[in-house]
């Protein structure tokens, strides 16, 4: 029940960030980067945390809603808030942010880095 619920909230913030991608006009290629790394670092702090609060007794999960499947103590159910966050906030960010600074992103995007091939 709770993998399901999550599946549809990860799908509902990935199509927050492509649409917040497409505003801004930014290029999936220039932000694919810091993205997989916060999203490494956001599932590695909530394999941590979760499976220290999990193991000193501040909350557990009923089992009839969730898959079975856990990393360490932590239910897998829990890594799609991590993700979710990861994706839907820089896609609300963008989606807000004023419009001439939207411009302005898509034009340093856009922008040739200026290194020239080495022979």
């Amino acid at each position: 029940m709770f993998l399901e619920m999550s599946l549809w909230f990860l799908a509902a913030a990935s199509l927050v960030f492509l649409a917040g991608l497409l505003a801004s006009r930014r290029r999936l290629r220039t932000v694919a980067r810091p993205m997989l790394l916060s999203m490494g670092l956001m599932l590695l702090l909530t394999a941590v945390f979760d499976n220290l609060m999990i193991a000193a007794g501040l909350f557990d999960y009923g089992s009839h809603a969730l898959s079975g499947v856990r990393v360490g103590l932590a239910p897998i159910e829990d890594f799609f808030y991590a993700a979710c966050a990861v994706l839907l906030v820089p896609g609300l960010w963008w989606l807000t942010e004023p419009l001439e600074r939207r411009r302005a992103a898509s034009q340093r995007s856009a922008k040739p880095t200026g290194r020239t091939p080495q022979s």
